[in-house]
């Protein structure tokens, strides 16, 4: 009786391991043989097609004292200290959000605060890049029509202003996913803890200091790792709208890699491999200091 019950538990962990099997093999072949594949090209001398020749940690050597992935490192690092400052609207449109009392106005906010899920990002860039345009562009125009035309600006075009123009396309930068986990994260809190501060007098500063904010720490940690990571490997938003200019104003290194590889007529891929071997070492760095610094309440 005892060997037929552990026959049956076998058989149970057999047929969970063959379900999981399909997924385990798709995960291995189409997630960690490119990430393999990549670390061992960044130390060839690799065009995609032919050249194939070993060169060790040359391609780390040249990255080192490349001027213009050093450019690249000063503007990624800009992007992530906005990305992080501009966490703040979100986690407070959230908690304000929580604190209205009517359910029929809490359920229209959300509504609208996920409008923005179902529109293609693409299609947002392009407004952005339109209103940005210095001669039919929005903003030069409502400028001008303040009576305000000495202050128009080349805004994408000018070195100076890039940087910044990019990060106000994120405008009023409440973040969709992000506001769902915050708002996951406040209605799973309990109610008598809510209650408990009404009865101390708890005033609206002591409690997001004091309750929503340590409570929200796990979220906010969650949220924190896929800036770090979406800021440091990301450069979509510079491929499309800028192409990292004007000059190298707004390269960031994900785009360089992506330059590297696919930017000449005979692509550089081992190069572009160790700027992406590069980038993932710091991205995992940050994202564990991050994590050991960012503690959540237990």
């Amino acid at each position: 009786m005892k060997r037929w019950r552990l026959r049956g538990v076998h058989r149970e962990w057999l047929v969970g391991y063959a379900f999981i099997l399909p997924a385990l093999g798709f995960t291995l072949i189409f997630d960690y043989y490119p990430i393999l594949n990549g670390m061992k090209q960044s130390l060839y001398d690799w065009n995609g097609v032919n050249v194939d020749r070993f060169v060790g940690l040359q391609n780390f050597r040249q990255i080192l004292t490349d001027p213009v992935f050093g450019h690249a490192m000063a503007n990624v690092l800009f992007f992530l200290a906005a990305n992080i400052v501009l966490m703040v609207p979100t986690l407070t449109a959230c908690i304000i959000l929580f604190r209205l009392r009517s359910q029929r106005a809490q359920y229209i906010y959300r509504i609208f605060f996920m409008i923005p899920l179902v529109v293609p990002w693409v299609v947002m860039l392009l407004v952005w890049e339109f209103m940005y345009d210095p001669q039919f562009g929005l903003f030069n125009h409502l400028l001008t029509d303040l009576h305000l035309s000495a202050y128009r600006q080349l805004w994408l075009a000018s070195p100076s202003e890039v940087k910044w123009c990019l990060v106000g396309m994120g405008f009023p930068w409440i973040s969709t996913t992000a506001a769902l986990i915050y708002l996951g994260g406040l209605m799973s809190i309990d109610p008598a803890i809510w209650e408990a501060a009404a009865l101390d007098g708890a005033g609206s500063w002591a409690r997001a200091l004091r309750i929503e904010w340590p409570l929200l720490r796990g979220q906010f940690k969650l949220n924190l790792v896929g800036v770090l990571s979406g800021t440091l490997t990301g450069y979509g938003v510079q491929l499309l709208v800028t192409d990292g200019g004007p000059g190298y104003s707004s390269t960031v290194p994900g785009l360089y890699m992506y330059q590297a590889a696919f930017g000449g007529t005979q692509g550089n891929y081992g190069y572009a491999s160790a700027v992406g071997l590069l980038l993932f070492v710091v991205a995992i760095l940050m994202t564990v200091a991050m994590m050991r610094y960012v503690r959540s309440e237990a």
